[in-house]
């Protein structure tokens, strides 16, 4: 074969290698743009099916509120007082004294697992919270885990926006109220009467290391088991326990899910992100399951978000003025809250350093600005005694 020969037969095996590949990526002749076209519309669909389940849920947490639905206990919202008894056992799982639920399964192997792994183990433990006004309205969605029979945990944030509450687990609609909250670690138990999931082992934070994978399972934008993944960026520590950091995505509607290592077990409690910073993802730590308080009464969740004594102006300006013990459960910090009838706040910190504020109360919201620029916060529940406070990467408890 001569040269002009063999370079013809050389352009056409070329053109028909690229004719092969062209169909195998699915291009089959279409232009880009009408691939990028095509692969949109793809995600819409699926978009707009899962809205449509979502739609669908709602509709039912809606009928269940006003009866229309039977569920499995009528008494929706009877919540007794928790007592010691109330509490999950805990059981050691490991030589180190890290402990797991009752009836939790059994810690996984320390050999890292998958995604798939992960998944397939927690999944069936991970429920859709839904939060409902007194109409069966839907006003919050958020996320949760199994930690022992018939209990879901959950950040109060999320729990505690309403009067009524539901969670969604393997297709299954039911009924929850809260049997212990501790606003001051953002943790909330939930109670779920019949509710047959498994619990999902628990490990400490102590077992994490900068660098590991973890992975983020629950319902960001109300997309049921979701999972992303990441690795710890860094652990904070805190007056009391130490924060996870990471980059495993969340979104609105995560607050309340699981933080899982690569053995599957439960290391954190997906509840905030830095909204101006990129991949700044934070859980409060698993440890912190253990550690939770009756610091207010169980019926929490049928409070009204303000209130005062009775004859007292109940407006959120009037109930703020006066002076507050605080503390932000995320920095540790504790110090002075001085809220004066003309705007001024002024805050003398636990180690002596002062802040001079001005704010501005607008129902639920808290203005605060210096000189230099301006915050907000916003103002969860405000009483005569207390007051919890969530802010772009704060969290804080005020008492007097």
């Amino acid at each position: 074969m001569n040269d002009q020969a063999e370079r013809q037969t050389g352009v056409a095996l070329r053109g028909l290698v690229l004719t092969l590949v062209i169909h195998l990526l699915g291009g089959c002749g279409k232009s880009p743009d009408e691939i990028a076209a095509q692969d949109k519309a793809r995600s819409e669909r699926a978009i707009a099916a899962a809205q449509a389940e979502l739609d669908a849920d709602q509709k039912k947490f809606r009928q269940m509120a006003s009866g229309e639905l039977r569920v499995p206990s009528p008494n929706v919202m009877a919540s007794p007082e928790p007592s010691p008894s109330d509490a999950p056992n805990l059981q050691p799982i490991d030589a180190k004294g890290v402990a797991a639920p009752a009836g939790a399964s059994a810690a996984p192997a320390a050999a890292p697992w998958s995604a798939e792994n992960v998944f397939s183990e927690v999944a069936p433990s991970i429920a859709r919270v839904h939060v409902m006004d007194s109409s069966g309205r839907v006003v919050v969605i958020g996320s949760g885990v199994v930690i022992d029979k018939g209990i879901v945990i959950t950040n109060c944030h999320v729990a505690t926006r309403g009067t009524k509450l539901a969670i969604k687990i393997n297709d299954s609609v039911m009924p929850a109220t809260i049997q212990l909250a501790d606003e001051a670690l953002d943790l909330c138990r939930l109670n779920v009467a019949g509710l047959s999931a498994r619990a999902v082992a628990i490990d400490s934070v102590t077992s994490l290391r900068t660098g590991q994978r973890v992975y983020a399972i629950g319902a960001p934008a109300g997309l049921e088991l979701t999972i992303s993944e990441g690795i710890v960026s860094a652990l904070r520590k805190v007056d009391n326990g130490t924060v996870i950091q990471t980059t495993a995505p969340i979104s609105p509607g995560s607050s309340g899910g699981g933080l899982f290592d690569m053995s599957g077990r439960l290391v954190g409690i997906t509840t905030f992100q830095h909204r101006y910073g990129q991949n700044l993802n934070f859980a409060l730590p698993a440890d912190w399951i253990g550690q939770m308080h009756a610091r207010r009464p169980s019926e929490a969740v049928s409070r009204a978000p303000f209130s005062a004594d009775a004859g007292q102006d109940s407006s959120p300006a009037t109930l703020i003025v006066g002076q507050w013990l605080c503390r932000d459960w995320i920095s540790g910090q504790a110090g002075q809250y001085s809220f004066e009838p003309d705007g001024s706040l002024s805050i003398v910190m636990s180690g002596g350093r002062v802040a001079n504020l001005k704010y501005r109360v607008s129902g639920k919201a808290l203005q605060l600005s210096d000189a230099k620029q301006g915050g907000a916060a916003t103002i969860e529940e405000l009483n005569a005694r207390k007051m919890v406070l969530h802010g772009r990467n704060q969290s804080i408890a005020c008492e007097r």
